[in-house]
């Protein structure tokens, strides 16, 4: 039982991930996300893989979106072959990640304020007290290391 923050990106990076939100949901059946953010040519999600590999459940996870997104838009490829995952080791590292994928769309620029953006799990974290809502506009979080972008 592993926690994970992984990061999955567009072919060529093609801003087509906003489509349809649902093929996104739909495409996860044996876990979901805890944390998520769905940015046009990337997204960012956390999750528990229970007893499954990482690569298995990420391999389905893209096997089905695709499958499902060549069905409504009939275009070709939609991933890049890798994705980026990283081994959650312990609540510091929980939270750093849980920020940078709230973060995230405010650092792309796409809007000011992490409530702002509607395709991530970040109300519902700042719903749950976990964050107030105007956070990140005052002192915007500083991330060092890799994130997979």
């Amino acid at each position: 039982n592993r926690d994970y923050f992984l990061t999955i990106v567009s072919y060529r990076r093609e801003p087509r991930l906003l489509r349809n939100l649902g093929i996104f949901w739909e495409s996860w059946s044996e876990v979901e996300p805890y944390a998520w953010v769905i940015m046009p040519d990337h997204v960012h999600v956390m999750v528990n893989c229970g007893e499954a590999r990482i690569s298995d459940l990420v391999h389905r996870f893209k096997t089905k979106y695709s499958m499902r997104y060549r069905l409504n838009y009939g275009d070709g490829r939609v991933w890049q072959n890798r994705f980026w995952d990283h081994i959650i080791r312990d609540q510091n590292d929980m939270n750093r990640h849980l920020d940078y994928v709230h973060y995230n769309p405010v650092k792309h620029g796409h809007v000011q304020s992490a409530i702002a953006w509607e395709h991530s799990s970040f109300r519902q974290y700042a719903q749950d007290g976990f964050y107030r809502e105007d956070w990140g506009q005052v002192d915007p979080p500083k991330f060092e290391g890799e994130f997979g972008e």
